[in-house]
């Protein structure tokens, strides 16, 4: 065997045996995790270490992935997730590594997937084939030569959308500032202005330097057949002889000594940017290889920043500083830093703002913390690693690759950061002895390797910087000759042309495929068992191995409630667990929560069966089976005694859910989009959004200004009024996951425990009516767009397994190829529900009206549907692996209590399973009529860029700003 083994380790923490193999000729390193986990991965990384802002690596990582020399179509990566049964097919661009990670419980399919994967990294196309560049990167476009010039790519504007962002923004000027001149100083996602300054030359030279297998390092993780994949492996290795120039980024740390940077960022043109800036204080911490000093930190950062009542961000919002404060320790690569982050403030509190950040450090050095304090953070991240270990629902084998290369890529053992149990109990015999306080004198109080970061709002600034780029791009375009000018438009046809032109049936025949034989219609149970409580309310059981944890869910039932009330209720999910109670101090309730439990907390669930609601207020908790009285204790102190006179204190909880809205804005504004369309037409869609969308936002808003008014009584007496009102017996129903032998103890335990609720006659269920369908409009300060279409059936409809089928086409042939490959946005979603609901997304998209276009176009896209059999079969496949992924035994049991109130079997499922298998191409084309009732009249929600949609402002009946 030409792969050495180095090293076996017993890996107890995650039930598995790693080992170490090095390849003799080529120096590549192979970390093999065994264990019986049916969820195999694999996955295959590199040190990529950008060298400016222009976006190499980033961009690399989606171009190797469009054909290579086995695969030579021009997107094996969608062939693959349309014909596949992965459950992970990715690729990632990190500040200083590339990974290219796969996971799936068919063994074929795994092998299947790395051999594609494998043939991509090291012989991609992009040597031969410059468009992959043009199509990922970036590229001059001119369709004719009276347009507008302007910049196209995947990846450029998807990284308009990323940097538009102020936190992204933020974290750029803090690692710049810490680390300079070093390669985290640069962007390696790419920064749009430096992006269009890439060459062919450099991409090649990039791939030839860093994708060879002697700076590969690749994990193959769970059953599988290993001298399949060592094989796999040695095809590519053999022959490719040593890389004398190993990259080393293991760098020393260049110190800087309190560095201090003012800049600005970009808000809506004429929006008011009045503690719309942020401030930040940031501290070189440690490097890979301190991991106990990593795991310490992290304790440090959640004693100190981990709620309100941590000392050091309490200390700075009862100052006022800010209107939100977070914290963490990052690992940005070799480097990690502390940052502490000041939201919702002014540039001139900078020195205040580090003044009390500098004087409440000092005191918790002086005084001490807690050993209590200690004790419940490292019983968090503690259960946060038990959970990780039975989790399901994420591929744990790419999880744990991601993990090992936090130590592996500066050349240090990639199973040290595999063992975290024993770092956990070295921390807690430290901790005993003053160590917490001396972590805090060394890193933060003592540490003059420092940055301060000064971020100034300012209106309009990247509709100047747009407007500049224009007027940039067509002075360049006035210095072309007419021949150059006609050269633009041929690059640009020919682009066009290619994105626009099949694959040949003999490329798209080379890249490998399950047969139909490998699919089955077998169908897992998600059992659910119903009980009456002595209420005559529901226990709701759903029997799965949790490995000795509870998840409980304390269910009130509020179909009475109105839209209205709905819209203050996820206010009030916010507040329980974060305000104190009768017995408890807040500081008081979060210890414990954090000591004894994985979490508590409320939320608010609506489920549609039939057009019909069922409506619960939850109060939800989950924590190892020998704290259940601990856990449910803490569940009955937030249900019944919750005090809410601190206003200050809900000011703060308000206050950091709109920082939560705004993210959510920044990374998921097409799922707002099309939830905010949806709503147009749908009446339980409408309660999602007056619980977690926009409405819920501008209501946020309104309360936020009201709080800090002569009317915050009145906010008050509203909340209590609904809180009194679903703490009712009455209500009270209860969801448990867990062992089958708990249940009686449990129900019994809950039942006494509260006994003492009141008991009240509930009201009229309510029914409620979707929103006023329009055309909307939100403006933002994003270069970008997010697109947002949704639709319903006025009659009946059943989802048969056909319609699944054709999503596949739908997402990985039509959306994907006129969206995101001609479109130049980074994606587009599809969603047909159950209900007849259809909803369409774009995901950071330079386009607007020819989107709209696409989405309009479905029906005729059907009708003119052209597929072979082994298309047909592809999409059946990947339909299969949508409808089998793997999930933790929580997620199954919230599953089944899904299925159970939306009335879905198993045998409905199976039945969907058996459509799909059964599927023709003239059962999809006979789907064109679904889709030409719902694109009749649908319902538009666009979130974007204001000149863009003031451009198009015909198509809206409103525009709002959505700031």
């Amino acid at each position: 065997m030409t792969f050495k083994l180095i090293e076996t380790r017993s890996l107890t923490d995650i039930q598995s045996t790693g080992k170490l193999y090095q390849h003799e000729e080529t120096g590549a390193q192979v970390l093999r995790i065994e264990n019986d986990d049916p969820n195999r991965a694999f996955t295959i990384g590199f040190k990529t270490p950008p060298y400016n802002d222009n976006g190499i690596a980033h961009i690399l990582e989606h171009s190797v992935l469009n054909g290579s020399k086995k695969y030579p179509s021009k997107e094996p990566f969608v062939e693959l997730i349309k014909g596949s049964l992965n459950t992970f097919v990715n690729a990632m661009t990190f500040s200083d590594k590339t990974i290219y990670p796969i996971a799936s419980t068919n063994q074929q399919d795994f092998e299947n997937l790395m051999s594609v994967y494998l043939d991509a990294v090291f012989q991609p196309k992009l040597y031969t084939d410059n468009q992959i560049l043009q199509q990922e990167g970036w590229h001059y476009h001119l369709e004719k030569p009276e347009d507008d010039l302007i910049y196209k790519g995947v990846v450029y504007n998807e990284m308009k959308g990323a940097t538009a962002s102020a936190e992204q923004r933020l974290y750029f000027e803090i690692v710049k500032a810490l680390y300079p001149n070093t390669l985290y100083a640069y962007e390696s996602g790419g920064l749009p202005s430096a992006i269009p300054s890439l060459t062919q030359e450099e991409f090649i030279e990039f791939h030839q330097k860093y994708y060879h297998p002697s700076q590969s390092m690749t994990v193959l993780y769970g059953d599988l057949d290993d001298d399949k994949a060592f094989s796999m492996l040695e095809e590519y290795f053999e022959g490719a002889g040593r890389d004398a120039e190993q990259v080393d980024l293991a760098i020393d740390v260049p110190f800087v000594k309190n560095a201090n940077i003012e800049t600005t960022y970009s808000i809506t043109d004429g929006e008011d940017p009045t503690d719309k800036d942020y401030l930040a204080l940031a501290w070189h911490s440690n490097v890979a290889e301190d991991i106990l000093e990593g795991f310490a930190l992290d304790v440090v950062m959640d004693v100190l920043f981990g709620n309100n009542q941590a000392p050091v961000k309490k200390a700075l919002l009862e100052a006022g500083i800010a209107g939100d404060i977070s914290a963490d320790r990052d690992q940005i690569g070799y480097f990690s830093m502390i940052n502490i982050v000041a939201k919702y403030t002014s540039v001139d509190k900078l020195k205040e703002f580090e003044n009390i950040v500098m004087s409440a450090l000092q005191k918790v050095v002086d005084e001490g913390v807690e050993k209590e304090l200690i004790e419940a953070a490292l019983n968090q991240i503690a259960f946060r690693q038990k959970e990780l270990v039975i989790s399901e629902s994420n591929p744990r084998g790419v999880l744990y690759a991601m993990t090992a290369f936090q130590t592996w890529l500066y050349d240090f053992n990639p199973m040290d950061n595999l063992e975290f149990d024993r770092y956990l109990s070295v921390l807690r015999e430290k901790f005993e002895n003053g160590y917490f306080e001396e972590l805090v004198q060394i890193y933060l109080l003592e540490n003059d390797h420092r940055a301060t970061i000064s971020l100034k709002a300012d209106p309009g600034l990247n509709d100047r910087q747009e407007q500049a780029l224009h007027e940039s791009l067509q002075a360049y375009k006035a210095s072309l000759s007419e021949a150059e000018i006609s050269e633009l438009v041929a690059t640009t046809q020919a682009l066009i042309e290619r994105q626009s032109t099949p694959d040949t049936a003999e490329d798209l025949a080379k890249i490998p495929a399950l047969a139909k034989e490998d699919l089955t219609t077998e169908t897992e149970e998600y059992p659910l068992e119903v009980a009456t409580l002595s209420n005559g309310n529901q226990f709701y059981h759903a029997p799965q191995f949790t490995a000795g944890i509870d998840y409980l869910d304390i269910l009130f039932n509020i179909e009475d409630f109105t839209a209205d009330d709905f819209i203050w209720l996820n206010l009030l999910s916010r507040l329980l667990g974060k305000l104190p109670t009768k017995h408890y101090s807040s500081k008081e309730l979060l210890t414990k929560i954090d000591l004894y439990t994985g979490g508590v907390g409320g939320a608010v669930q609506v489920y549609e069966q039939e057009g019909d609601n069922k409506a619960y207020f939850v109060v939800r908790g989950k924590a190892l089976e020998e704290m259940d009285n601990h856990l449910i204790e803490l569940m009955h102190e937030l249900t019944l005694h919750t005090q809410f006179d601190d206003v200050e204190e809900i000011i703060k909880i308000v206050q950091r859910a709109i920082s939560g809205f705004e993210n959510k804005i920044d990374y998921q504004a097409h799922a707002l989009a099309s939830q905010r369309a949806l709503s147009q037409v749908n009446a339980t869609a409408k309660l999602a959004e007056i619980i977690g969308g926009i409405d819920q936002y501008r209501f946020l808003k309104d309360i936020l200004k009201q709080l800090k008014s002569e009317n915050a009584h009145q906010v008050v007496e509203k909340l209590v009024s609904l809180y009194r009102r679903i703490g009712n017996q009455t209500r009270l129903n209860v969801f448990y996951i867990g062992d089958e032998e708990r249940k009686v103890h449990l129900a019994n335990k809950i039942e006494t425990t509260f006994a003492d609720l009141p008991t009240e006659a509930i009201g009229a269920k309510q029914t409620y009516q979707p929103g006023i369908q329009q055309k909307e409009a939100f403006v933002t300060a994003q270069d970008v767009n997010y697109v947002g279409l949704a639709a319903v059936l006025p009659e009946a409809f059943k989802l048969s397994g056909e319609y699944h089928v054709l999503g596949k086409a739908l997402r990985y042939d039509y959306l994907w190829n006129n969206i995101r490959v001609k479109g130049g946005a980074y994606g587009a979603m599809y969603n047909l529900r159950r209900n007849g609901s259809l909803t369409l997304a774009s995901y950071r998209d330079p386009n607007i009206t020819q989107t709209l276009n696409v989405y309009h176009d479905i029906p005729r896209f059907i009708e003119q549907l052209e597929i072979n059999e082994m298309d047909l079969l592809k999409y059946m496949i990947g339909t299969m692996s949508d409808l089998n992924q793997p999930m933790s035994a929580a997620d199954k049991g919230n599953m089944a209590f899904v299925y159970y109130h939306i009335g879905v079997d198993q045998a409905e499922r199976k039945q969907i399973k058996e459509e799909v298998l059964a599927t023709t191409v003239d059962k999809l084309h006979r789907l064109r009529a679904t889709y030409q009732t719902l694109l009749q009249n649908p319902a538009i929600a666009v979130i974007g860029n204001k000149a863009q949609i003031e451009a198009v402002k015909e198509q809206f009946d409103v525009i709002h700003e959505l700031y």
